[in-house]
């Protein structure tokens, strides 16, 4: 993002999928009217009975709106101000070298490019299922797959950079509105040298053989951050979909129990039951999976978690169906690139 490019949002960025952490609810916003008549009976029914709890909701609420409203502004003067203030720890990590990465992850990538070239477009999915590294037999079921990303070495430093730019006093954002710890990877300035020659060069053809129905060949923007999960802060997270048509998930670290990710295995002809399935988190790992599945994150009983979270997506697919909304969506442009996506007359080949 050395030259911040603009980027469009679905207008439902700015007041639908507010989630209200204490009362585990999901909500849009339109008006105070509106959020009464729709949401006040469910609130009462989850413990949110008093008129103090139900003001002290509504109050997050417009906080919650303002600031998406200011979101892509304030980012943009943030992250001019952390490119000219921030010192980094570890400058070789800002851009992504080939030893940094799991020998097993390139050889992945380098088969999925093969059979790409080899198969043209036929179905390969089948074929690459031979080829990930720790699938866990019932996690492809779920069209989740789990493969070592970087070394541990580099998940380290990755790490230490994390926490040293968390320490500064440079104002940064919030990731997301479901975690409160973690910094965006964007707004830093991380992901240019690091996230973009991974997906471009590495994880695209992975997901071209395993997400064909999901844009895993037209991926054109993302958005990454790390979140970090601990008994001061989140503990877990709810059930969600993300704001991406594919989500990889690494952990680069390890001094930590439980806090599985659990996802909702995608139903088929004649069956009734979705079912879960639960992945662990190893070191180094990344776990892949379609951004509109269904997911949560089991509660961590001991230490820390920290984990880079890549929002995928493309252009191609998001233009048709927003995944936040469910709708055709309704563009409005923004200031800055790492939260949204481009038009039908103007895509961009980002990756």
């Amino acid at each position: 993002m050395s030259s911040p490019r603009p980027e469009f949002v679905c207008a439902c960025f700015f007041n639908k999928n507010i989630f209200l952490k204490k009362y585990k609810l999901h909500i849009t916003y339109e008006c105070d009217r509106q959020f009464q008549e729709q949401y006040r009976d469910a609130l009462r029914l989850k413990g949110c009975s008093t008129d103090k709890q139900y003001d002290k909701e509504l109050a997050e609420i417009h906080q919650e709106i303002t600031r998406r409203r200011n979101y892509h502004a304030t980012f943009l003067d943030n992250y001019i101000t952390i490119q000219k203030k921030y010192k980094k720890l570890h400058p070789h990590i800002w851009k992504l070298n080939f030893n940094m990465l799991d020998s097993r992850f390139t050889a992945i990538a380098q088969e999925a490019q093969q059979l790409l070239v080899l198969e043209g477009n036929r179905p390969l999915r089948k074929e690459m299922m031979s080829h990930i590294i720790d699938n866990g037999g019932n996690i492809t079921d779920a069209e989740t797959f789990r493969f070592p990303v970087f070394t541990k070495i580099t998940c380290q430093q990755i790490m230490e950079e994390i926490e040293n730019f968390s320490n500064c006093s440079i104002k940064k954002t919030q990731p997301n509105t479901m975690n409160k710890g973690g910094v965006s990877l964007d707004e830093m300035g991380l992901s240019e040298g690091l996230i973009t020659p991974l997906i471009k060069d590495y994880l695209q053809p992975i997901t071209k053989v395993l997400f064909p129905n999901w844009g895993g060949g037209s991926l054109d923007s993302y958005k990454s951050f790390v979140v970090k999960y601990e008994h001061a802060g989140d503990t877990n997270l709810s059930w969600h979909y993300d704001n991406s048509e594919i989500t990889l998930n690494i952990s680069l670290n390890s001094n930590f129990r439980n806090g599985e990710l659990q996802l909702m295995k995608p139903t088929k002809d004649g069956e009734e039951d979705q079912g879960i399935v639960v992945i662990s988190h190893e070191e180094g790992h990344g776990i892949l999976h379609c951004g509109r599945q269904q997911h949560s994150a089991l509660p961590i009983t001991a230490g820390v978690r920290y984990n880079i979270i890549v929002w995928m997506r493309s252009s191609m697919i998001r233009n048709k169906l927003c995944p936040m909304c469910q709708e055709k969506p309704t563009l409005v442009q923004v200031s800055t690139a790492g939260d949204g996506f481009y038009p039908e007359n103007s895509l961009c080949n980002l990756l």
